[in-house]
């Protein structure tokens, strides 16, 4: 019984459980390209997220999670998610658990809201299911644990750096400043520094070095096609989102300037650093940024709401068992907003903090819905060259995807996507089927995805097709060049509400 009244705010779990309601509702399509690739290593011993491309489009380490998961997975393939789920609850449960030992041990409020908050993001929104950030949670937990404790192996937290690093490639930034304030712990000892890098090599450069060989570049494809560095990019994206983050980061930033008794402080400061450093990286230099870019910001947010509770709580808030009822009031939202998620059509950024889609009830995902409907028409193993969610449409059908944009490709993909050689690039590699956005609510010369861009100002639609690595137009077809098949209603209208259906065509 004590150890329940220590430990109650981690009934807050529970809120992961309507994930298991419906799957497929919940994450966004990028993840479904993990249990995808996981699913061919195990099945066809070919690491692509099709049977057309070898990839490495993809963060190694949570790769390695998901394909333990798909070998020890007894059943279907669907039931992977349902073990997948189990590996990133357990990663935040272990994670938070190592952050009570350190920088969470003494406040209880402050312990139920930061939990409360990352139960929101990581499970309630759903959005990050499937993802990496669930590990590259418990990865922070764990460098931060092991920087606090004032620990002195100099292999062991290389070590544990490169882990942070191979979780997510781009949080080097947030390892960067880590590593400086163990350094001056350990006296800028150059001994110190040269076995921390051997610690760090041991798994980074074996990943970097198969990367150059396969692939001929350090960084995923996924990574190279994103990232505009070292040219900063035309329009920069200063969102909601990033806008919440940086003004929590300013706002936490002063608060441990001014709270010079906040333990852990130094270390605090260099999470901040490294993570604004992550921020401005993003902003700057990356296109198409989901929530899972964010995930160093979200940290850091827990952290601050818990400093913030640990100064304002006073003798006469614990009297009236003011933890009990935060604790209560935290429950009822987080699971609210995950029921939300799974019975309607809720986002955040579509439909609460703007108008793009209404809220509707909604019990079943329509891309998965779609992806099977389209088995009745179309055979098994068919090749599909597709504008947009591959993730779901691969792995809730038996069809070879292959994405517009390339991010699970590699360089033989941009090769074949030669100027003026579209239809040649189909008919060599045996693409029969293509999967285009039309019945667009407003006419206009261009309609832009990341590697498809429709004009759609006469009936006759041209799609326009782009080399996302080059970041050139490479080809057109005209709709009358295509048989249509049949049309669809668009399954992503929450997320993209500019046209009311997808088509599904074969060349002529």
């Amino acid at each position: 019984m004590e150890f329940i009244k220590k430990n109650y705010h981690y009934l807050l779990f529970l809120s992961s459980i309507f994930f298991l309601g419906n799957p497929s509702k919940f994450p966004a399509d990028d993840g479904f390209f993990y249990p995808q690739i996981a699913y061919n290593i195990i099945h066809y011993s070919f690491m692509g997220f099709n049977d057309l491309y070898l990839t490495n489009g993809f963060h190694p380490l949570w790769m390695f999670f998901c394909v333990l998961a798909e070998l020890i997975n007894p059943f279907d393939k669907f039931f992977v998610l349902n073990i997948i789920w189990i590996f990133q609850v357990l990663l935040i449960f272990f994670g938070f658990i190592l952050l009570e030992k350190t920088i969470f041990k003494e406040n209880k409020t402050g312990k139920i809201l930061s939990l409360a908050f990352y139960c929101l993001m990581f499970f309630g929104l759903g959005t990050l299911y499937l993802i990496e950030a669930h590990l590259t949670f418990f990865t922070f937990a764990l460098l931060i644990f092991y920087i606090s404790k004032r620990l002195t192996n100099d292999f062991l937290f290389g070590f544990i750096c490169s882990l942070v690093f191979l979780a997510r490639l781009d949080h080097i930034f947030v390892v960067l400043p880590f590593g400086f304030l163990y350094w001056h712990y350990r006296k800028w000892n150059l001994k110190s520094l040269g076995i921390i890098l051997i610690g760090f090599s041991v798994l980074s450069v074996p990943y970097i070095g198969s990367n150059y060989y396969y692939f001929d570049a350090a960084v995923p494809i996924s990574g190279r096609i994103k990232s505009t560095f070292p040219l900063i990019q035309p329009y920069i994206k200063f969102d909601l989102f990033p806008k919440l983050f940086a003004l929590c980061g300013v706002l936490y930033f002063v608060f441990l300037i001014l709270d010079k008794k906040n333990p852990f402080r130094a270390i605090k400061i260099s999470f901040l650093l490294g993570s604004f450093l992550h921020l401005i990286y993003n902003l700057i230099f990356q296109s198409e940024i989901g929530q899972w870019y964010f995930v160093s910001q979200m940290f850091f947010c827990g952290m601050f709401i818990y400093d913030v509770m640990r100064v304002l709580e006073n003798s006469i808030l614990k009297k009236i068992a003011f933890d009990r009822i935060v604790f209560l009031g935290a429950m009822i939202f987080v699971c609210g907003i995950a029921w939300l998620k799974l019975t309607t059509s809720f986002s955040l950024q579509n439909n609460v903090f703007a108008s793009y889609s209404k809220l509707e009830k909604k019990s079943n995902d329509l891309v998965m819905k779609t992806a099977q409907e389209f088995e009745r028409n179309i055979p098994k193993r068919s090749r599909i060259f597709v504008y947009d969610f591959p993730g779901k449409f691969a792995f809730y059908s038996g069809f070879n995807v292959i994405p517009a944009d390339g991010l699970v490709a590699n360089k033989d993909y941009f090769n074949d996507m030669k100027p003026g050689n579209f239809r040649n690039f189909l008919i060599k590699n045996k693409i029969e089927y293509l999967i285009f956005p039309t019945h667009f609510l407003v006419r206009a010369k261009e309609q832009s995805f990341l590697a498809v861009r429709v004009n759609n100002l006469t009936d006759d639609y041209t799609f326009s097709l782009r080399n996302t690595l080059k970041r050139t137009t490479i080809d057109s077809l005209k709709e009358s060049e295509l048989n249509k098949i049949k049309s669809y209603p668009n399954p992503i209208k929450t997320w993209q509400s500019g046209y009311d259906s997808i088509s599904v065509y074969k060349l002529k």
